[in-house]
């Protein structure tokens, strides 16, 4: 098949003094578009590199790309806003080109941290209290129990979450809502903190046929009760963490498979609730009281070899890097086989001289 990659690499720059210091941190490194590129072509596939933003769009539509491409490996997180994940889906949607991962709507959902504790709430999945503190707005805990996890409502990546994003008093509340409202200029989301252990669940597949890749647990070298799975720890986790595969807790009674399946189902059902597709990485933690608790869920998680959780977490299990990255184009593949998508009935309008595309198209439904 002719597949090509949509991404938005990290600048060679930093980010402006102005600016936070992880503003680029969902962005792609290089390698990973390398490692994946390599994947698809042992697996027989004709790759090509499109890119994201403008030359993404160059590539499709003024290169004709679009026209001979049978599928785009989908890695693009998009610029701007809560939607920004959703913009490369829906140009691919509107130009009938298949790729994988979940839609637009899809994407927006799980982006905005709220909507998708709202929706997992409505679903019956388990999730901490919370409330929103827009820009602008007085700051105060709202009745929930302290401590408190803070966060921006439409970051990936860890972005703004640090170690002292756990807070123990309202003064301590406000000083870091403040900030955050300072720094990334949206609403924070304030809830209740989970004190247990956490895990990170991969599934992949689609509907009734997904499966899970594994569970994985982060075990700080600290107070588990204090610990915050924070930006810090992500660059350079083989120095102050653990990732402890299912075997492993399995072996060592730290885990049960009563508590695997609960976990497992969870994972699961999430992937379910926000219809994500062929491959979606779910965070999951312990509350007060031991329950298992949705977090959030990635739709679009990182594939860095040797670095990202999801990456870490298949080989943990048994899986190769090109079993991985093979089996999300295969899950995609299958869907899209099942119900092809319809390609773009919408080719650029001829115009005449001096003549404009709204009177060019007689469907625009404008007289």
């Amino acid at each position: 098949m002719r597949i090509g990659i949509s991404f938005d690499l990290k600048p060679a720059h930093a980010p402006a003094a102005s600016e936070p210091g992880d503003l680029y941190e969902e962005l792609e490194a290089i390698d990973t578009i390398v490692a994946i590129e390599q994947v698809l072509r042992r697996r027989g596939h004709d790759v090509t590199r499109l890119g994201g933003g403008t030359a993404l769009l160059d590539a499709l539509v003024r290169q004709g790309a679009a026209e001979r491409l049978d599928g785009v490996f989908n890695l693009a997180e998009g610029f701007g806003g809560r939607g920004r994940e959703s913009q490369v889906p829906a140009l691919l949607e509107l130009l009938g080109l298949p790729f994988t991962g979940t839609d637009a709507p899809g994407l927006t959902l799980t982006l905005d941290k709220r909507v998708a504790k709202l929706l997992a709430l409505d679903h019956g999945l388990p999730t901490p209290p919370f409330r929103l503190v827009a820009v602008g707005e007085r700051c105060d805990d709202g009745g929930l129990q302290y401590p408190l996890f803070v966060k921006p409502v439409g970051e990936g990546s860890s972005i703004g979450i640090r170690r002292r994003s756990r807070c123990c008093s309202p003064d301590d509340l406000h000083v870091l809502v403040e900030s955050l409202h300072r720094a990334y200029r949206q609403p924070v989301l304030v809830e209740e903190f989970l004190p247990g252990e956490e895990y990170t669940v991969g599934v992949i597949g689609n509907g009734a046929d997904a499966r899970v890749i594994g569970a994985m647990q982060i075990v700080p070298t600290g107070p588990l009760d204090e610990f915050v799975y924070a930006l810090e720890y992500k660059r350079d986790y083989s120095a102050e963490i653990r990732y402890r595969m299912t075997d492993e807790l399995l072996r060592h009674g730290a885990l049960s498979l009563a508590r695997l399946d609960q976990i497992h189902a969870l994972a699961l059902a999430a992937h379910r609730v926000f219809e994500c597709r062929d491959i979606s990485r779910v965070d999951l933690r312990c509350d007060r009281r031991g329950r298992v608790d949705f977090i959030e869920i990635n739709p679009l998680p990182g594939l860095r070899p040797g670095f990202s959780d999801l990456a870490n977490l298949a080989a943990g299990h048994g899986w190769t890097y090109d079993a991985l990255v093979g089996g999300i184009l295969d899950a995609a593949i299958e869907r899209w086989n099942a119900a092809p998508p319809r390609r773009s009935v919408l080719p650029p309008a001829a115009l005449l001289p001096g003549q404009s595309p709204l009177e060019a198209s007689p469907a625009s439904g404008i007289s």
